[in-house]
């Protein structure tokens, strides 16, 4: 077998190399047969034979040369790569002859496949690449649930792990990991102390060192956090990227040891981490890292603390089943056994996985329709060649006449439209690289997937085979249609074969129906997301929020050490800034519209619990006595905050109409006191957890219902509370609220000098008008939209362009009957009426189907459309009769060209 094996392979590099050097090969063939036929004629004639004879009979004698030479040829070469060579060039001639329609089909496939290829990129970023982390597989991220629902602590609508408490435990009962870690991240003041730069604010990561054991990661220099640095007072050592390294400190070699200053607290950099973490792992890039060191989460009043971050590795050889019953089993003996953890449960998700969770849905979307723009491209460019395979009836006929079968015909048109997708894939290819650049340059912040979005290998794969897939199927239906028509017949008709008869008029209708429903789906999902965005930007906030900025600082406990040192400066600091010319007024808080992500534990008299379960719960904030006029909340009963309530005053709440529906339905709750904290069943001390309060506020006030909870969910119930009177959660985190009389814009320098009079290194950031809030928090769903809207835009144009060639076409075809028409009293509006039929018969069976596909969607667009229904009957009949209407037009202009016709002119042509 070996032997026969090297003997074809040999045989086939004889082949090889025979093509390259068929010329030389067939001119010494020639002359050897010249030479041999010449020795046959000699010895004829030394026979007797006359030298005519003698010629004839070596030619009988030695055969037909051409078909000698012919063989001959196929032995040495390879006659398929040959022919395939031939059927190529005569393509490029034949396109070459015909530039308008090259041009054309070109930008047609280029169009459908670079989109495609686009959204293929995203899609194989953020679901198919592999992760660079080590043996990624086997990382999980640990999220807490609720009655089998994952949990979102604080309503901020990330996915929350299990508190620090539960994750030792987790980590010293299981069997199935090699390593488990809790993490969190924050916004602190950044000082980089020798870079001689402005303090700003940074996304800081508080993780444990073996959050970077868990990825595989190993520092570029330096070392890693310990476990005793996760110690209060010996954690102030830093990691910083190699990004950073190298921006800040021109990638120093000498940076271990140097010193930056985190919230005003002197911290020694220890590690330089490579550029490994993306930024969708956090939601945010982190480029400083220092240890997870807090003294009151490791006891077991801090069990209700969920919403950290939590990393584990799967043991080599166990399941992701087996370690999700393993953790499963734990949880079910915590939540037996503590208070807190009544009814939350555990799961896990692969860390790929969690990479496009939110963002499935919309790639699906957007993958079916880029699917829906290549096939309205395929089926545009079918109906452009069933029109140029129409009027090349004679030369095709000619072909067969001469001896090429059904099969050659076929092969030979398929080759052109080959030569087409592969050029327009190139083509597309190309306009892919600016989509993705477009993509990555004008991306939402929420979406920070989309950096890491690039053409690589499996993309251009992608391509090749979406151009060659393309080929074949806007190719293969045209080259069957033209190969079956009858050689005789065309030459017969000559000129007049463009006629494809009543199957290529089918193949038309089918065709132009069928870009017609995919255009109305791609019109009604791209105007339900539209709407939906505006009905979310466009909704009442409960708030006046014109003229609104909002900024974020943070006080350092370093050199303010206590709530009552923060509160003088917030307090000096808004009265600054209320002073300012342009500020109509001010507050210092912890909440505005649309999210509050705080919610505490309330004990109301007159509703009790007996399990953590029926534990009355509402969003919760504190503010100063400027809160409610500052954004324009109404006051629907009671009073209002006042400068009399100060810390030594009665503390005191205002509540929102939701929460009287929730919790004083039938009584009136002014001057009722209420416990915000932990009821006394959880037997939580007071402080023991840095999300709880323990003070008892009386109601003074009702205000208007504001949305707390995202822009797409109803406001929750909301209690407020004055920062100066609640010193357990007076933290050093506030925003500060400014209204103003002109462009909000106009007043953060200014804002930012007061505060730096107060204190020359605290930075003052994130400064957004509320409208820019709101347009950050439907970034991606603006970002989908007009994705989809582009596409829709691109489906139509085809749809449009296609329609418009294929009734021209058909009426120029139908040109002698039009002639007879006119010529036998048919007026010009009989004429219009006669071809706008066919193209508004075509439209409305089109629109039917496509109704059709927009119920099969309608699951995957309800998850992402905001109080309005993906079957919208008036959005559905708006798109249906803006499609009629685009069909309408474009088949305008064949229908009044052909009422133009000169019956004289047109019969004589004849």
């Amino acid at each position: 077998m070996n032997n026969a094996i090297a003997s074809g392979a040999r045989a086939l590099l004889s082949r090889v190399r025979g093509l390259f050097a068929a010329r030389d090969l067939d001119s010494d063939f020639a002359q050897e047969l010249e030479s041999h036929l010449e020795l046959l004629i000699d010895e004829n004639i030394r026979r007797g034979m006359p030298p005519a004879e003698a010629a004839r009979a070596a030619h009988l004698k030695l055969g037909g040369i051409a078909e000698l030479r012919e063989s001959h040829h196929d032995q040495r070469t390879l006659p398929c790569l040959e022919s395939l060579g031939r059927d190529v060039r005569f393509g490029v001639r034949m396109l070459g002859k015909n530039p308008g329609f090259t041009m054309v089909a070109v930008l047609t496939v280029a169009l459908g496949i670079g989109a495609n290829t686009a959204i293929f990129s995203l899609i194989e970023s953020t679901l198919l690449r592999p992760l660079l982390f080590r043996d990624a597989d086997r990382i999980v991220r640990i999220y807490s649930t609720k009655n089998g629902a994952l949990l979102t602590p604080n309503g901020s609508g990330r996915l929350g792990g299990p508190s620090p408490m539960d994750m030792r435990d987790f980590a010293q009962r299981n069997h199935t990991f090699d390593g488990m870690a809790v993490y969190d991240t924050w916004r602190k003041n950044v000082s980089f102390v020798d870079s001689g730069s402005e303090p700003e604010q940074m996304n800081v990561g508080l993780m444990p060192g073996s959050y970077f054991e868990i990825l595989g990661i190993n520092p570029v220099m330096g070392r890693l956090f310990t476990q005793q640095e996760n110690q209060v007072g010996r954690n102030y050592v830093a990691a910083i990227s190699e990004q950073l390294w190298s921006q800040r400190f021109g990638a120093d070699k000498a940076i271990l040891g140097r010193q930056i200053r985190i919230n005003d607290e002197p911290y020694t950099i220890v590690a330089v981490i490579p550029n490994l973490i993306p930024a969708w792992m956090e939601a945010t890039q982190i480029q400083i890292w220092t240890p997870f060191a807090f003294s009151d989460l490791w006891s077991d009043s801090a069990r209700g603390s969920r919403g950290y971050g939590s990393l584990a590795r799967i043991k080599q050889g166990v399941s992701f089943e087996q370690a999700q019953a393993d953790l499963a089993v734990i949880a079910a003996d915590l939540s037996a056994s503590h208070a807190l953890d009544q009814g939350v449960g555990v799961s896990l998700e692969k860390l790929s996985d969690s990479r496009a969770r939110n963002l499935r849905p919309m790639l699906f979307l957007l993958m079916g329709a880029v699917s829906l723009i290549l096939l309205i491209a395929c089926a545009n460019l079918a109906n452009l060649l069933l029109a140029r395979n129409s009027v090349r009836k004679r030369e095709l006929a000619v072909r067969a006449a001469l001896g090429a079968g059904r099969k050659r015909l076929v092969l030979q048109l398929l080759v052109e439209t080959r030569l087409l997708s592969l050029v327009g894939g190139g083509l597309g290819l190309f306009l892919a690289r600016i989509g993705v650049a477009a993509l990555i340059k004008f991306h939402p912040a929420d979406l920070p997937q989309v950096l890491s979005v690039g053409v690589d290998g499996r993309v251009l794969a992608f391509t090749i085979f979406a151009s060659v897939g393309t080929s074949l199927i806007f190719g293969l239906g045209p080259a069957l249609a033209a190969s079956r028509s009858d050689p005789i017949e065309s030459l017969k008709l000559g000129s007049r074969s463009g006629n494809t008869g009543s199957h290529g008029r089918r193949m038309r209708t089918i065709l132009i129906t069928s870009e017609m429903a995919m255009s109305l789906m791609l019109l009604v999902g791209a105007s339900l997301l539209v709407q939906s965005v505006m009905r979310l930007e466009r909704q009442a906030l409960g708030i006046r929020q014109d003229h609104l900025l909002a900024g974020h600082f943070y006080v350092p406990g370093a050199r303010y050490p206590n709530p009552d040192a923060i509160t003088r400066f917030c307090d000096q600091f808004a009265d600054r800034v209320r002073a300012l010319p342009g500020v109509l007024n001010a507050t210092v808080t912890t909440i505005y519209p649309p999210n509050d992500s705080w919610v505490q534990m309330l004990d109301i008299p007159g509703h009790p619990a007996t399990q953590i379960q029926d534990v009355a719960t509402a969003r919760f904030g504190v503010v100063d006595s400027h809160f409610v006029g500052t954004l324009g909340i109404p006051l629907i009963r009671g009073r209002d905050f006042a400068e009399s309530d100060t810390a030594t005053s009665t503390p005191v709440a205002l509540i929102s109409q939701e929460f009287v529906r929730r919790y004083f339905p039938t009584e009136d709750p002014i001057g009722v006191r209420i416990h915000i904290g932990p009821p006394q069943i959880l037997r939580i001390p007071a402080g023991g957890d840095i999300i709880f309060d323990a003070t008892d506020v009386t109601i003074v006030g009702i205000i208007g219902d504001f949305r707390n909870s995202g822009l797409a969910s109803p406001p929750g119930p909301q209690i407020i509370t004055l920062y100066s009177q609640h010193p357990l959660v007076n933290y050093g985190f506030k925003d500060i609220v400014i209204r103003t009389a002109a462009d909000p814009h106009l007043v953060i320098p200014e804002v930012t000098r007061q505060l730096h009079a107060l204190d020359s290194d605290m930075p003052f950031a994130e400064t957004r008008t509320v409208d820019e809030i709101i347009e950050q928090n439907t970034g991606s769903q603006r970002f989908i939209s007009l994705l989809l809207g582009l596409f829709a835009v691109a489906g139509l144009l085809l749809a449009a362009v296609g329609i418009f060639g294929v009734v021209s076409f058909l009426t120029s075809q139908r040109r002698h009957e039009m002639a007879i028409r006119v010529a036998v009293g048919a007026s010009v509006a009989d004429i219009l009426w006669l071809v706008l039929r066919e193209g508004l018969r075509t439209a409305l069976i089109g629109a039917s189907i496509g109704l059709v596909g927009v119920c099969a969607v309608e699951r995957l667009m309800r998850g992402l459309l905001f109080e309005i229904s993906p079957l919208d009957p008036l959005t559905i009949a708006g798109a249906a009769l803006f499609l009629v209407a685009l069909v309408t037009i474009a088949c305008w202009l064949p229908a009044w060209r052909a009422s133009r016709v000169d019956p004289l002119l047109a019969l004589r042509h004849e």
